[in-house]
């Protein structure tokens, strides 16, 4: 804590000390107060991060399973006893279980910080009523309180514009990300959508090959049950890679944007605070600009102040 500065008298001001620690004080539990409403708004983001993610999940086991059953399918027209290797279901097991890790780990941080914040706020409430006793004014105390509310006012605004330009920032890249994703994701869906058609041709070429090898018997094209077994496997093989790309894609997009959101509110939160505080501050700089006269005016005066905090 600040030593204070120093009275006529020689000796460290009391008062003045006891007045910056009961405003710091003050604006660390304020801001406290608000950081416990704001970490149900992050608890509540994640939880739309993960009903997100299972949606993109099940789109990427179902895209496996389906490229399973056609390229066995393929096997058995092939008379082969493997199909084709695909992206095995162990690795989108375990990209789900780093996920779920990932979400485990932020919902007990957010829970062990909802607890420090309890515990916080009884120690700050606590520190308020210790400093109070301090606040004992003279009138060459209250001389040297208002150079240290202008002090502590500019610096104040200082972080005031720190955490709003934070928030400002951090939205700005959380927009960038998500036009990349719109993109992306609209890109691939599209992507998705078209590969049947890239491999319709070939499909078409070999059901000729076949119907002029029925008219002339020449050549030993492909039959058209395996033609079809071989296009749905290229079908379903290309769009799992699809699909595998989106969901990843989607998920380092969305984690960092939950880490995006979170600077963001943070610096809203602490600038709507601070500036709420900032208002109470200047009042009481109005106060204690008024011209004392006699000690009845200044008993008076320092309950005023004592009010703000108590």
């Amino acid at each position: 804590m600040s030593q204070g500065s120093l009275c006529p008298c020689g000796t460290h001001c009391r008062a003045t000390k006891a007045l910056r620690d009961l405003i710091d004080t003050q604006n660390q539990l304020c801001l406290l107060a608000r950081e416990e409403s704001v970490i149900l708004s992050i608890l509540e983001n994640l939880h739309n991060v993960v009903s997100a993610s299972q949606h993109r999940f099940s789109a990427w086991l179902g895209a496996i399973a389906a490229c399973e059953t056609a390229q066995a399918n393929l096997a058995i027209a092939q008379s082969f006893s493997r199909a084709r290797t695909t992206t095995p279901r162990w690795a989108v097991e375990a990209e789900q279980r780093l996920f779920h890790q990932w979400v485990k780990q932020q919902q007990q941080h957010w829970d062990q910080r909802l607890v420090q914040i309890q515990r916080g706020m009884a120690n700050y409430r606590a520190y308020l009523q210790k400093c109070a006793p301090q606040f004992v004014l003279t009138l060459q105390c209250l001389a040297l309180c208002l150079p240290l509310l202008d002090e502590l006012l500019r610096h104040q605004e200082e972080r005031i514009e720190q955490h709003h330009l934070a928030s400002i920032s951090a939205h700005e890249i959380f927009l960038q990300f998500e036009q990349r994703w719109t993109y992306e994701r609209d890109r691939l869906d599209y992507e998705i959508a078209q590969v049947p058609h890239a491999y319709q041709a070939g499909r078409n070429q070999a059901h000729k090959q076949w119907s002029l090898h029925v008219l002339t018997g020449i050549g030993r094209p492909v039959s058209p049950t395996q033609t079809n077994m071989n296009y749905q496997s290229m079908v379903y093989t290309r769009q799992l890679e699809l699909y595998a790309e989106q969901c990843k894609l989607f998920l380092t997009t969305k984690v960092e944007q939950f880490r995006l959101s979170i600077q963001k509110m943070e610096g809203e939160y602490k600038a709507m605070v601070l500036a709420a505080q900032q208002e109470r501050w200047h009042m009481l700089h109005a106060q204690l600009s008024v011209e004392v006269a006699d000690p009845d005016q200044l008993s008076a005066l320092q309950t005023l102040i004592l009010s703000y905090f108590l």
